[in-house]
Formats: structure tokens, sequence, C-alpha cells
């Protein structure tokens, strides 16, 4: 499921604070995007097997490892959604984009109501989704 947070922002300002964290050689910071290259790996393995709960999980870790890489990364709206959404038994999640943005998304398990209902409690806006079987396409 794909959540609106209600709160956007422009992703420059943060982009900015890690790459200068990367070039000053932060170990916070290159510890964390090798990690993120490390879930990659196992996410596309994941996702070649079927296994959903897998990729489920790689996300939330995807997620722990983009946090560390900037502390304004997670807003509070943010931190309200994953905890409800927690709470309500998804499977797992992460900001889409950059992070400290308005959306984030969510596997839940195979009655996805619980959670729905979770997200618009927390003031959260769910918004349509629909798995594209044959891929990506650009027109």
């Amino acid at each position: 499921m794909l959540c609106y947070t209600g709160r956007s922002r422009v992703s420059g300002a943060t982009i900015e604070r890690v790459m200068a964290a990367y070039e000053r050689g932060d170990s916070n910071v290159t510890g964390a995007l090798r990690a993120m290259k490390d879930v990659a790996a196992a996410m596309a393995e994941a996702l070649r097997a079927g296994d959903v709960a897998r990729v489920a999980a790689l996300l939330s870790e995807n997620w722990r490892h983009q946090q560390a890489l900037d502390p304004g990364m997670r807003t509070p709206e943010m931190a309200g959604l994953e905890s409800a959404l927690k709470t309500a038994g998804a499977l797992g999640g992460k900001a889409a984009g950059s992070g400290a943005g308005g959306s984030m998304f969510f596997v839940t398990g195979d009655d996805p109501a619980p959670a729905i209902a979770a997200a618009r409690a927390a003031g959260a806006t769910v918004l349509p989704v629909r798995w594209a079987l044959e891929g990506v396409r650009a027109w």
C-alpha cells in the first residue's frame, strides 16, 4: 500500500547533507550506503524467488539504513505512520524516494484492511496501487 503523510518537501537539502558527509568520509554514511547495496542484492534474490515476506523485511532494513544517512530522513508524520502500520500487521515498508518526503509504502498481509484503517487513523491518505505484471512502461 502507498500512503501520503500529508507533508512533502524538496529532498535537495537532505541529499546535499548526505553527499557532504560522504565526501568527508563519515563512517556512518559510508557504512549505511554499503549496507543499502547489500540489501539491494538480497532484494533482487527475494523478488526472483517471489518471497513477499522477505521483500517486506528487506524494505524495512533498507529504511533503517536510509535513516542512518541523515537525521532529517524521517519526519514525525512518517514515524507515526510507520508505528501505526507495524501495529496493524504490516510486514515492512519504507519511505518512497530519498526519504523525509510525503510518501511511504508498505507490504501488508493477505488482508490489507487493518493496515488501511490504521494509516487513515494516523492521518495518512491511502493511494491506489496496482501491480503491473508486464513491468514498467514509458510513453
